[in-house]
């Protein structure tokens, strides 16, 4: 009924996802083996996998499918390109989805597929095979998908979907194109909760692997040399086999090689059964995550302003300035409030309205918050570049970062200050004449919005 897979897998983005407002938690402190008591040296994001434990589903008739999808990126506005799945004995299911949007250059990377525009019309191209990949809309292959679940299971079961993901993404992607095409009703009529075996793995095998990605899991829990996760099909059925792999050894990792055995079952077992009912999440969990996620992104996204001009600083540094204004939503705070509290008191305001982060932060990222707000609130004091980078515009590792090596002798900017340069960029962004800021900073490229992956999710 589907064709076949074709891109390489995806993964999901970072840092934020749907129930990661509960990060700092002490029930993910229990899952990932930390000491409740320590805090942590830097703003950490917990995997919103093990930000909290899955409520479970309650006993019943229920049939296992093994789950995937790729994306256009990792960001809540992301579309589906791909969905695929696999159910023992022998049932697959894999369809491209030709999406409205591009694919962002991450995931052209990972799933080796890309748009092409031929005339009036667009279509997937594999960009190892050079073949164009056979498609269909969103809303056909939504339609595909239920009809083969409702195929595979009998009358009195539904369907409990598993998959391997550490941010939770995956229901969210697929639930909103659901709702969308609207398809959620006959979708909640057929699908019970979704299990996330990358929680399962790493409570089951916490004491084992130090990593419990798929790549690691199907290689040693399946006892293969390389085995395939490239593909969404690859990766439901990997995803599948470890679950049972796991199941048949009493829920301990006790040896390498069993993996053949556990493969060959033509059903899944009693024991498998019961771990994908107790760490899935029902349906209606899911959609109140979603729901919380994009209030959670909508406090996050107040702070553009301030964090914006900053997230041109290196992978790591980058990543951290996402960190702590995830811990800023997380607090239930807002840009406005920030300004308040400036205006009032100055750096004492901004000192006395992050005294709560002080259960998520250590005191110097507290400071570091105090520092960079007080130069977003005055214009006149340089901006406070995040530990590690300094200033200027230089090239490395396929980025533009804040350095302080950079020499731009040759351009009109040669005679202001570092402070004078910012304030001249940020008077003329607004006007969208980033060219003439381009060119008077001495860069060939700079796009003061091109943020990273981390930036909304």
């Amino acid at each position: 009924m589907a064709s076949s897979s074709q891109d390489t897998g995806g993964e999901a983005a970072p840092s934020g996802s749907v129930a990661g407002a509960a990060e700092g938690t002490s029930t993910s402190s229990a899952v990932n083996g930390a000491r409740p008591t320590q805090k942590p040296k830097s703003p950490k994001n917990v995997p919103p996998a093990l930000a909290e434990m899955p409520a479970g589903l309650p006993p019943g008739k229920y049939k296992l499918v093994g789950w995937d999808i790729d994306t256009t990126g990792r960001r809540l506005i992301d579309e589906i390109c791909q969905i695929a799945a696999y159910a023992a004995p022998d049932n697959k299911f894999s369809q491209h989805i030709m999406p409205y949007g591009d694919l962002n250059p991450g995931a052209r990377r990972r799933h080796n597929v890309r748009v092409v525009s031929v005339g009036r019309y667009r279509m997937l191209k594999d960009t190892v095979t050079h073949k164009v990949v056979k498609t269909k809309s969103e809303i056909s292959a939504l339609v595909d998908f239920l009809n083969w679940l409702e195929e595979i299971k009998s009358k009195d079961q539904m369907i409990i979907l598993i998959y391997h993901e550490p941010r939770r993404l995956y229901p969210t992607a697929l639930i909103q194109s659901l709702i969308r095409q609207r398809l959620f009703d006959r979708f909640k009529s057929i699908v019970a909760g979704f299990t996330d075996s990358y929680a399962l793995c790493a409570e089951k095998c916490k004491g084992t692997f130090k990593s419990v990605s798929l790549r690691v899991l199907a290689k040693l829990l399946l006892d293969e040399d390389e085995y395939h996760t490239d593909t969404a099909l690859d990766r439901a059925i990997a995803t599948y086999n470890i679950v049972e792999q796991l199941a048949n050894q009493g829920g301990d990792y006790l040896d390498l090689g069993a993996g053949g055995e556990a493969a060959a079952l033509s059903r899944p077992s009693e024991e498998m059964m019961e771990f994908a009912r107790e760490f899935a999440r029902p349906v209606n969990t899911e959609v109140e995550a979603f729901e919380s996620l994009k209030d959670l992104l909508e406090k996050q996204n107040t702070f553009r302003t301030a964090f914006t001009p900053l997230l041109r600083a290196a992978r790591p540094n980058r990543h951290r300035l996402t960190q702590l204004r995830r811990s800023l939503a997380d607090a239930g705070l807002l840009y406005e409030q920030v300004k308040d509290a400036w205006h009032e008191g100055r750096r004492a305001g901004l000192a006395n309205l992050f005294i709560p982060l002080e259960q998520t932060l250590q005191p110097e990222d507290i400071e570091e918050l105090v520092e960079l707000f007080d130069s977003h609130f005055i214009s006149e004091k340089e901006p406070n570049v995040p530990r590690g980078s300094s200033r200027g515009l230089t090239e490395d590792s396929d980025e533009l970062y804040l350095s302080s090596d950079s020499d731009n002798s040759d351009q009109l900017s040669s005679s202001l200050s570092a402070s004078g340069q910012y304030r001249l960029f940020r008077a003329l962004y607004p006007l969208r004449s980033k060219r003439l800021a381009a060119v008077f900073l001495g860069v060939e490229d700079f796009d003061l919005y091109h943020l990273g992956a981390d930036d909304l999710i």
